[in-house]
């Protein structure tokens, strides 16, 4: 997937895949916080971060610090997207 040209949708329904179904019932959107609004944990944020790089091909480990800081969905789609 060539991640600048990956829609906010998509990359939502990735993050929806990588969470417990439980906290992405309502659906994944750029505006909720991931920790408020869908109850991720640090093993759920890793969940994320190992799909986003299947998913996308990005080196996201080499961004850990990134997303360890993303407070919400957009922040996350904005790290992908920097590659």
């Amino acid at each position: 997937m060539n991640t600048s040209q990956a829609s906010d949708e998509e990359m939502c329904r990735i993050i929806a895949g990588a969470i417990p179904k439980k906290a992405a019932k309502g659906g994944v959107r750029p505006d909720m916080s991931l920790r408020g609004d869908l109850g991720v944990d640090s093993l759920a944020l890793m969940s994320i971060v190992f799909v986003l790089e299947e998913k996308t091909g990005i080196d996201a480990f080499g961004r850990v610090d990134a997303f360890v800081a993303a407070e919400s969905v957009a922040d996350v789609i904005a790290i992908v997207r920097r590659g």
